[in-house]
């Protein structure tokens, strides 16, 4: 039966369009709120469920009682049809979609895990977790998947975002962290050896420099000496215009890609070098804009204007 036939809850173009839904809801929040991964989260789930069912929907149905079964042939039933447990829907992708290693289903096992303790437990998991800690592992998985599907990344993230994701996949897979690390070690041994005072001093000039930047930098410690310096990239997405405290503010999401340390000298000058030291690969900053930029003259009439 084709997708088109079967309008079911577990069609793959109503997981798809779910999954889709979600996606847009973690790219309205801010990147650094618990918010972020927690939609990125269930939308995973249903990104995944839609690649069982673009095989059949059946592969999605607790087979433990027939009804569901036939709920995923298509043939109605009178009860609410149940569909198998997340960590199943990842094993099942093991088997049936290619390139969907053990490994891709460990990590969504982990977000499962991550998600089963918001939802269901007074602990709040996704406080904490950082972007560099989960995001790059979660653009492969959703690739493949998407691969799978027939889609590309563009039809989930757009067009900036897409882009932003293959740069952090291909930074992942340059294989300099034995060369950076030993370059961190260094500059924290150099960094170390020197008196009080001059450190004292290239911390405040590290930190002064750190808060003159541009929109597209925010300031971070270093990995070496701990001192704060700006790190920059560039705009990826921006979130609608709000209103708060009589000014119009956006949200700018930023790709990281650059990072220097004025007070030890350390230089990570692109994204794959700030992965492997640990910096986040996306940060939001917040940008005052100018609400005529944004107002629409639609309904002035076209003579009055012109009058």
């Amino acid at each position: 039966m084709s997708d088109s036939e079967n309008s079911s809850m577990w069609s793959e173009t109503n997981l798809w369009k779910k999954g889709m839904l979600y996606i847009q809801r973690a790219h309205e929040a801010d990147r650094d709120s618990s918010l972020y991964p927690f939609w990125m989260t269930l939308a995973l789930e249903f990104i995944a469920r839609a690649a069982l069912s673009k095989i059949s929907p059946v592969l999605n149905a607790d087979p433990r009682q027939e009804d569901n079964i036939f709920y995923g042939l298509g043939i109605e039933s009178s009860e609410s049809p149940k569909t198998i447990p997340l960590h199943t829907v990842y094993s099942r992708c093991v088997r049936l979609v290619e390139g969907f290693e053990s490994s891709h289903r460990n990590f969504c096992d982990f977000l499962g895990i991550q998600r089963n303790t918001e939802l269901h437990t007074g602990g709040l998991p996704f406080e904490n977790l950082k972007l560099n800690e989960w995001l790059k592992e979660y653009y492969e998985v959703v690739e493949i998947l998407c691969t799978h599907l027939g889609r590309d990344l563009e039809d989930l993230f757009g067009e900036e975002e897409a882009e932003a994701a293959r740069e952090l996949l291909k930074a992942s897979a340059q294989g300099l962290e034995s060369s950076v690390k030993s370059t961190i070690a260094a500059h924290k041994r150099v960094f170390e050896g020197k008196g009080n005072e001059e450190k004292d001093a290239l911390r405040n000039e590290a930190w002064v420099k750190s808060h003159v930047g541009d929109e597209t930098s925010t300031s971070v410690s270093c990995p070496a000496c701990l001192c704060e310096n700006a790190i920059k990239g560039r705009e990826i997405a921006r979130s609608r215009p709000y209103y708060e405290d009589d000014q119009l503010f956006e949200d700018v999401t930023i790709l990281s890609q650059s990072y220097f340390c004025n007070a030890c000298g350390l230089n990570l000058p692109t994204l794959a070098h700030l992965q492997i030291a640990g910096l986040e690969p996306q940060f939001t900053v917040v940008s005052i804009t100018d609400l005529h930029q944004h107002q629409e003259f639609d309904f002035y009439d076209y003579e009055y204007m012109n009058c």
